[in-house]
């Protein structure tokens, strides 16, 4: 497996944005669909650098670490930003993405990985200004109401092992959030930070909207993505992030997920000012690699000369310390 100089970077001091305590309604958050519907897609591992697609070619253990032994003590810091760009198509979007996006472009840099969740119609104009060099390939269009998944990540560090996977089960054609007009889901990665210190790292966006269908397509989701991880690897270290789009009155289904992969939220383990904020960020440890959050915040540099939000979601910041456990 390819190896990063990236723990070498600059880590980012934190981000002292205004810590709103609510988000901004989503005006239309699309779905999972019939074209691709719960299925499960093979996705680029890298950027234009020609990194690996597909399998690692280092063989690593459930918990993360190279099989033929440990890997060498390391411990680092890397800034995380979980962003819903609201990049659907102008006149459908909560935004405004053909001025917005290619404001956050360079924004990105100041990050060592970026998790972006509605990168539907606008992706080309959100890399433009992206220098890391593992980037993934927006998962093709199925045609019709289809625009893909809209997961995409941005990363100094190399990844492989690379999935997507839409949701089996979601709610709303044309009401409830219209979730099923597009293969929303969830994208996964095998994300080397430093010699041999593997983690997997999980983009997802899930079912939008209160209607007891949304709230049984969220659960379902839960169930989808704690199943899969758990026989991908159920000990290797984890990060989840993206739109959960559960709130309070999904506290009991948040809690599932969190038990069902053994995460921890890194806005509550901070004791932020916002516990039900939908994009979230959450880490699992592993035997071999421990992963605790250093600084959550809102970057509020995302926004336009007049002060006015780039998406209908605000950026979340989190800076996540590593280091490699002893034998």
């Amino acid at each position: 497996m390819p190896t990063s100089n990236a723990v070498a970077r600059r880590s980012v001091s934190p981000r002292l944005g205004g810590l709103a305590s609510s988000s901004v309604p989503i005006l239309l958050a699309l779905g999972c669909s019939s074209p691709g519907h719960g299925s499960d897609e093979s996705g680029t591992g890298s950027g234009s650098t020609g990194a690996d697609t597909g399998t690692s070619s280092t063989t690593v253990d459930a918990s993360g670490s190279a099989a033929s032994d440990l890997p060498p003590p390391a411990e680092g810091t890397f800034d995380l930003l979980v962003y819903n760009v609201a990049g659907l198509p102008q006149g459908i979007s909560g935004s405004n993405p053909e001025t917005n996006i290619p404001m956050m472009s360079p924004l990105l840099d100041d990050y060592d990985l970026v998790l972006v969740q509605e990168d539907f119609s606008y992706h080309e104009e959100l890399a433009k200004d992206a220098t890391h060099p593992y980037q993934s390939e927006p998962k093709p269009p199925a045609g019709g109401t289809d625009l893909g998944d809209g997961l995409n990540r941005f990363s100094v560090f190399p990844f492989t092992d690379f999935e997507r996977h839409a949701w089996e089960q979601c709610s709303g054609q044309f009401d409830m959030g219209s979730d099923c007009l597009t293969s929303k889901g969830f994208s996964v990665g095998l994300h080397e930070l430093a010699p041999g210190v593997l983690v997997d790292v999980v983009n997802l966006h899930m079912d939008a909207g209160s209607a007891p269908s949304d709230v049984e397509a969220r659960k379902a989701q839960v169930a989808q993505l704690v199943g899969y991880m758990q026989q991908r690897a159920p000990d290797r270290a984890l990060v989840v992030a993206g739109d959960t789009n559960m709130d309070e009155e999904d506290e009991a289904d948040f809690v599932s997920l969190l038990e069902g992969l053994g995460l921890r939220d890194a806005c509550r383990e901070l004791d932020c000012p916002d516990p039900y904020r939908i994009d979230r960020a959450m880490l699992r440890d592993s035997d071999v690699v421990e992963l605790s959050a250093t600084s959550w915040s809102l970057d509020d540099r995302f926004v336009t000369e007049d002060g006015e939000p780039l998406s209908d979601h605000e950026a979340v910041a989190v800076t996540i310390a590593f280091r490699t456990k002893g034998p």
